[in-house]
C-alpha cells in the first residue's frame, strides 16, 4: 500500500513540474523561472524592454530582475539599480560615478552567485558585462548575450574572451552572426528592434496632426542625445544652426523628442537662452523623426532611428577635449577598425558596399560624394564631429536636404536598403524565442 501511494505521489509531482505548451503561450515550465539581466544604457534599456515584454507575454510567471531603466521597469523587470547610476560618458564623468559602478557590480555578482537565477542576459555594455559573464560561468549560470560587443569596430581580440564566456549570442546586425560563428560561438541574427518599432510608409501630414505639428510647414528634428552631458554639449550648437537655417527658410518648425524627464529642465533652459522656436515633445523619437523632413542627430541609437524613419539627417558629435584626443591619437590607431564611424547607417552601408551594393553606391550614382572628414573615405550619411560640428556646417546640411531633391531621393532609397538589411532572414527567429530555447536546454 505504501509503495502504491508513493508511486501515485511521484506521478502527480511529475505532472506538476513537467513543462508543457498551452494555447497561444509558451510556458517554459510550471516552475517559476528567473532571469538576471543587465542593460547599462538607454539603448540597451530600449532593446531589452521589447524582449522582456515578449517573454512576459509567453510566460507571465517568469521572474526578471537586474539593472536597467524606465522602459525595462515598465515592461515588468524588477530594477536592482537604475542604469543612470552607472552610465557615464567621457573620462571626467566616469570618475564621478566610480562608487556607484562598484556598488552595482557587487550587486550583480551576489545575484549570479546566489543560485536563484536560471539565465543571465547581458545587454551590450561590454566593459561591465563581460566581467560578469566570467562570474556567471564560474557560478554555473548560462549566458545568453543580447546585442553583441562591437568587436568588429575595436578591440577585436575580445572575441576570444567572449567565446570562452558566452553560451549563446543574439546579434542585431547581420554581419555579426558569421563573425561570432567563425570562432565557435552559437550566434543568431535576430533582427533589429527598431525595424519593428519605427513606422514605415506613413502619411507625414496625418502624423503631424497627431503630434500637434503644423502639417504644412517644413519640419526639422533636433535630437541632442539621451545623456545630460551630451545635451549640454550638442543642443546649443543645434539651436545656433536652427537660427542660421531660419534666416533662409522662415517657414520651418523645429521639434525635439525628450529622451527622459530628467532632461526637461536642461533642454528648456538651453532653448530659451537661444530663443529658437523649438517644440519639445514627450513622444517616441522615431515617430517624431518620421514626421520630419530632415534633422540633426547626435551620435548613438538615434542615428539608426533616423535612418529607419526615413529622415535625411546629419550626425553630429563632440566630446570633452581630453577624451577626444585620447580616442583619435591613441585608441583609433591602436585598437579601432579604420572603417569605424559614429553613424550606424554608415557602418551598415560600408558593410553592404563590401558586397558590391548598398546606399553609398546610390549616393555616388546620383552624382554626390559625402567624404569622411577624418579619413576621407566615401560615406552615406554626413558626420560632423568635434571641430567640424559647427553651427554653420550643420545649417548647410539642412539647406542641402531642403533644396536638393536628387540628394533627398538617393538618401531615402538608401534608408530602404538599410531597413531590408536589418530584417531577420528567418521568420520566427526572435530574441524571445532564443531565450526560451536557452531556458528549455
Amino acid at each position: 500500500m505504501d509503495s502504491a501511494l508513493l508511486s501515485l505521489a511521484r506521478a502527480r509531482l511529475a505532472l506538476v513540474i513537467r513543462p508543457r505548451r498551452t494555447e497561444g503561450r509558451d510556458l517554459v515550465a510550471m516552475l517559476k523561472r528567473s532571469i538576471l539581466l543587465l542593460a547599462g544604457e538607454a539603448s540597451g534599456d530600449y532593446h531589452a524592454a521589447a524582449l522582456v515584454k515578449d517573454l512576459k507575454a509567453r510566460n507571465p510567471s517568469i521572474n526578471i530582475s537586474g539593472i536597467g531603466g524606465d522602459k525595462l521597469a515598465a515592461a515588468g523587470m524588477n530594477l536592482l539599480h537604475h542604469y543612470r547610476e552607472i552610465n557615464t560618458i567621457g573620462l571626467s564623468e566616469g570618475f564621478s560615478k566610480v562608487r556607484n559602478i562598484i556598488r552595482a557590480y557587487q550587486t550583480m555578482k551576489r545575484e549570479l552567485r546566489s543560485g536563484l537565477h536560471d539565465l543571465f542576459i547581458p545587454v551590450d555594455f561590454p566593459d561591465v558585462n563581460l566581467r560578469l559573464c566570467k562570474v556567471a560561468r564560474q557560478a554555473g549560470v548560462p549566458v545568453c548575450y543580447y546585442i553583441s560587443p562591437q568587436v568588429w569596430a575595436w578591440r577585436k581580440g575580445r572575441i576570444h574572451k567572449i567565446a570562452a564566456r558566452v553560451d549563446r549570442m543574439m546579434t542585431i546586425f547581420p554581419f555579426e552572426e558569421k563573425l561570432f560563428r567563425d570562432v565557435g560561438v552559437r550566434a543568431d541574427f535576430v533582427g533589429h528592434t527598431m525595424v519593428r518599432d519605427v513606422p514605415q510608409g506613413i502619411d507625414k501630414k496625418e502624423l503631424r496632426n497627431e503630434l500637434g505639428m503644423d502639417p504644412l510647414k517644413w519640419s526639422v528634428a533636433l535630437v541632442p542625445g539621451s545623456r545630460p552631458a551630451e545635451v549640454l554639449r550638442m543642443l546649443p550648437i543645434m539651436c545656433q544652426a536652427a537660427r542660421l537655417f531660419m534666416q533662409k527658410f522662415e517657414d520651418t518648425q523645429f521639434v525635439l523628442p525628450l529622451a527622459g524627464m530628467h532632461l526637461a529642465e536642461i533642454i528648456n533652459k538651453i532653448v530659451e537662452q537661444h530663443q529658437v522656436p523649438v517644440s519639445v515633445q514627450s513622444t517616441d523619437a522615431a515617430r517624431l523623426m518620421a514626421a520630419c523632413d530632415a534633422g540633426l542627430v547626435t551620435s548613438g541609437t538615434a542615428t539608426l532611428q533616423a535612418a529607419l524613419a526615413g529622415m535625411p539627417h546629419a550626425v553630429v558629435y563632440k566630446l570633452d577635449r581630453l577624451t577626444w584626443l585620447l580616442a583619435i591619437k591613441v585608441l583609433k590607431p591602436l585598437v579601432m577598425d579604420k572603417d569605424i564611424h559614429v553613424a550606424m547607417a554608415n557602418v551598415l552601408a560600408i558593410s553592404m558596399e563590401k558586397e558590391g551594393q548598398g546606399p553609398i553606391e546610390l549616393i555616388q550614382k546620383a552624382g554626390y560624394s559625402i567624404p569622411c572628414q577624418e579619413c576621407g573615405r566615401p560615406l552615406f550619411v554626413p558626420e560632423l564631429l568635434q571641430d567640424h560640428a559647427t553651427p554653420e556646417a550643420l545649417a548647410e546640411w539642412l539647406v542641402r536636404f531642403r533644396s536638393d531633391e536628387a540628394l533627398r531621393s538617393a538618401t531615402l532609397k538608401g534608408f530602404e536598403q538599410i531597413r531590408q538589411d536589418l530584417t531577420p532572414h528567418e521568420e520566427g527567429r526572435t530574441p524571445a524565442s532564443i531565450v526560451i530555447d536557452c531556458l528549455k536546454n
